[in-house]
């Protein structure tokens, strides 16, 4: 569920007519989606009026506003605030506590005395990162860790560093698909504003990290980089409270992938023309950063669901995650080994279908040659997002290392899915990842 940071600022110099203090919320202090849907914020603090005039407490919160009434005794108060004897004190009952349920993310606390309002807080809920709003309510990520927006401008570039060890990456990836005769290609996920530039408010350079990596790209690594494939889709190919690909988007990047690996024309792998979708409305790793969460209806697949077909699964959150899907009905009958990342997740209810087996490992791109050597795959993808470039991914990387990591900070430790009867040709990797 999501969890929202509440900030609160005093305004100063505002009320003269009396002391005031919010206990709680505290400031910057989180609270998750539920409690703020089934009980409300809680607001609780104490007011003393000077003048002790007639004067009520409330908080504006859009168009609706909510009394705040001084109904708790604060003894505490009276003692330490005024320095007086609480006992039959006229102003005891100067505490508040209520919660309110909020219709928007912005909320002010202040007094009406005299028929006149004084604003005396200013509050928000806000997500753990900025979103930016775009046109047409599309929105995209705007101060996450990669620097997007930056990135998109031209503002962040790829540095020697990095396209010294993007070299060397493909280099690697190179040499050795040559030498094991074993077809790989590399898919990288395009950020959703480059597809949707006209919904996005800032505009493109060509000195983006991105055109940068392409420019590095050896003519011998399959290289799928499906911007203009997204753009010319009969559906919308990104979804708009998401920075993630619609399941249109996730066909498409799984047909292009599956081209590239196995030289066959695209139109071979044209077999979802009978799939169903339902519309349904979606917040989106975007939307739920928002306060209320923001939904857009998007397609949901209705005949096919990839978890039927999921043999093993570690269920390690993020890196580290490695899946397992077996379908003898597919396309293809052979093993394709995926070192991806968020944006493989969609692709899976299309790439089974198109291969036998799929073995997915949560890397972004990051290859792990012990897995190479346990899955012995027909074919490769190595996929990742494109904000993600402007770090070089690892040629000898451990996955070992990312569970290591998870489980020792207790992020790791949900059972194990595991089919009850194992595909002959997986048992022997898939015990090899149970052991890891």
């Amino acid at each position: 569920m999501a969890v929202y940071t509440i900030t609160t600022q005093r305004v100063e110099h505002s009320y003269d007519g009396g002391r005031w203090h919010l206990d709680f919320p505290a400031k910057d202090m989180s609270v998750d989606l539920t409690e703020l849907r089934r009980d409300g914020l809680l607001l609780q603090g104490w007011l003393l009026s000077e003048a002790h005039v007639d004067l009520t407490l409330v908080i504006l919160n859009g168009k609706n506003i909510s009394s705040l009434p001084l109904t708790q005794q604060r003894p505490d108060v009276i003692r330490k605030v005024l320095g007086e004897e609480p006992t039959s004190h006229p102003q005891l009952l100067c505490g508040f506590s209520k919660r309110v349920r909020l219709s928007r993310a912005a909320f002010s606390v202040g007094v009406i005395a005299n028929g006149k309002f004084t604003e005396l807080l200013k509050g928000s809920v806000e997500g753990k990162f900025q979103v930016l709003k775009g046109a047409e309510n599309w929105l995209f990520l705007d101060n996450d860790s990669n620097k997007s927006v930056d990135q998109f401008t031209g503002k962040r570039r790829l540095s020697r560093t990095a396209r010294s060890e993007w070299k060397s990456y493909f280099s690697s990836v190179v040499q050795y698909s040559s030498q094991t005769s074993l077809p790989v290609c590399m898919l990288v996920a395009p950020s959703k504003e480059m597809v949707f530039s006209e919904y996005y408010p800032h505009k493109e350079s060509p000195k983006a990290p991105i055109y940068d990596l392409v420019r590095l790209v050896p003519a011998s690594l399959d290289f799928v980089f499906p911007v203009k494939e997204l753009q010319s889709l009969p559906q919308r190919s990104f979804r708009v409270c998401d920075t993630h690909w619609t399941l249109h988007g996730a066909r498409c990047a799984s047909q292009l992938v599956a081209s590239k690996l196995s030289g066959k024309q695209v139109a071979h792998f044209e077999v979802f023309e009978k799939d169903r979708y339902q519309q349904k409305r979606l917040s989106g790793d975007l939307g739920s950063k928002l306060f209320p969460p923001q939904r857009h209806v998007e397609d949901s697949l209705c005949n096919f669901n990839y978890r039927k077909t999921v043999v093993y699964d570690n269920n390690i959150d993020n890196f580290g995650r490695i899946i397992v899907m077996a379908n003898t009905e597919a396309v293809l009958d052979e093993t394709l080994l995926l070192f991806g990342s968020s944006s493989s997740y969609t692709m899976f209810h299309y790439i089974c279908r198109l291969y036998s087996t799929v073995v997915f490992v949560h890397t972004a791109g990051n290859i792990d040659n012990s897995i190479i050597e346990q899955v012995k795959p027909d074919c490769m993808c190595l996929q990742t997002n494109a904000r993600f470039v402007v770090k070089s991914p690892k040629f000898n990387d451990s996955v070992l290392v990312y569970i290591a990591k998870k489980r020792a900070s207790g992020q790791g430790n949900k059972a194990v899915g595991l089919a009850d009867s194992l595909p002959f040709k997986c048992k022997q990797y898939i015990h090899y990842f149970n052991s890891l």
